[in-house]
């Protein structure tokens, strides 16, 4: 059943206490307007097997139990953030409406690309990036040419239903400065992680913060 906006806010805040930080207002309506564009441009952009609101509203909510872990260990503003196979931008597009930092979202599929390009300049974070490109190790393999990332420039790396979590932690340490933060999603009863720094439970997921460097 659709909600209305004002239950969408509400649902939205709730979870967000429930995760240990407050959802301001500006980040509520970046919110509202990526899950209309989620639902507007979901099919012809192949973005997501969820399309219908509720479907969404589950995804969105896994993403804000990463923007809970950042407020946890103690992100800062301006940091830079690399998300790994952002796909329909899950979570990458959730910390970029909800969290000052610089996301870099990348993300091989050039309409999937074309889709989170479309989402970051309708919500105002024109300071993030949408790259296409493969991560290889520590290397970068770019599929358009002239675009770079640089492993162990970034202060936090996420990546969702890319890699298996025990691959991403050691993948993604490499990515983040010395000091920095890999975040890896996992079930609700996965073990804690070798220097693991913080974590955010729900019912299903568990998001857990690994120290880099």
């Amino acid at each position: 059943m659709q909600r209305s906006n004002v239950d969408v806010g509400h649902h939205l805040t709730a979870a967000a206490t429930r995760f240990g930080f407050e959802l301001e207002a500006p980040a509520v309506d970046r919110l509202r307007l990526l899950l209309g564009l989620w639902q507007r441009f979901g099919r012809a952009f192949n973005l997501s097997g969820a399309s219908d609101e509720a479907g969404l509203l589950g995804h969105v909510l896994e993403g804000l139990q990463v923007v809970g872990l950042a407020h946890k260990v103690g992100y800062q503003s301006a940091q830079r953030w690399l998300d790994v196979g952002s796909g329909a931008g899950f979570p990458g597009l959730v910390i970029a409406a909800c969290l000052e930092v610089q996301v870099t979202l990348v993300e091989p599929r050039e309409r999937r690309a074309s889709f989170l390009d479309l989402a970051v300049n309708q919500i105002g974070r024109r300071d993030c990036r949408v790259l296409r490109g493969h991560i290889e190790g520590a290397s970068w393999r770019p599929i358009t040419a002239g675009e770079t990332v640089v492993a162990g420039s970034f202060d936090w790396a996420s990546a969702r239903a890319v890699f298996a979590p025990e691959v991403w932690v050691e993948l993604g340490k490499r990515w983040v400065k010395p000091g920095g933060v890999v975040v890896a999603h996992v079930k609700a009863e996965t073990g804690a992680f070798h220097g693991e720094v913080g974590r955010v439970d729900d019912e299903r997921w568990s998001i857990r913060g690994v120290r880099g460097g």
